[in-house]
């Protein structure tokens, strides 16, 4: 009888972590033992807390894994563009001064290879480097915490309160807390 109860556990455990089942009720159903059986070793194991470790693990483990086929898949990217350009240049040994037509080409050509071999390494087409884009996000970044900051001065009278909501925002965005600092008393205030 214990093995049978043991064996049933491990099972309830399987059903609710992989997600197949996810209610107490339906797994008591499938296992024929009483939902509450089902919900006291939900509690014991804190089964809830594992999903949540292992569904934070997969997406963990998810964006990692779409980081690696993006590096791989731009390593790629940029060798093939290399090969573009090395088979242009030897096509270009030896032979007579190209005519303008065929410069054209060329200059087409290298400029596609350029933007190829740019998108490769991830910057912009437009030539923007990745501080300036950086720098673009922390000035939206910084324009939505404004907004925010005005919102709550509009709508909470509460000096108490809102300061607690501005140690709250800084807690939540440590790389603001430098220039938030010279800010904070805009939403006190």
């Amino acid at each position: 009888m214990k093995r049978a109860l043991l064996k049933a556990r491990e099972e309830a455990r399987r059903l609710y972590l992989t997600n197949e089942m996810t209610s107490n009720a339906e797994i008591a159903a499938r296992l024929r033992v009483k939902a509450h059986t089902i919900g006291r070793w939900r509690r014991e194991e804190d089964w809830d807390g594992l999903r949540m470790k292992i569904d934070v693990r997969a997406g963990e483990m998810f964006v990692e894994k779409i980081a690696s086929d993006r590096v791989t898949i731009n390593i790629r990217h940029f060798r093939l563009w290399e090969l573009i350009v090395a088979r242009l240049f030897e096509s270009l040994k030896g032979t007579k001064i190209p005519d303008i037509r065929e410069m054209e080409r060329i200059a087409a050509v290298l400029d596609r290879a350029q933007k190829g071999q740019r998108l490769a390494k991830g910057l912009s087409l437009a030539g923007e480097t990745e501080e300036t884009i950086r720098a673009e996000a922390q000035a939206e970044h910084r324009r939505l915490i404004d907004t925010f900051i005005e919102s709550v001065k509009e709508n909470v009278k509460d000096e108490a309160t809102r300061e607690r909501i501005r140690q709250s925002i800084l807690a939540a965005l440590p790389e603001a807390a430098d220039s938030e600092a010279d800010h904070s008393h805009e939403i006190t205030g």
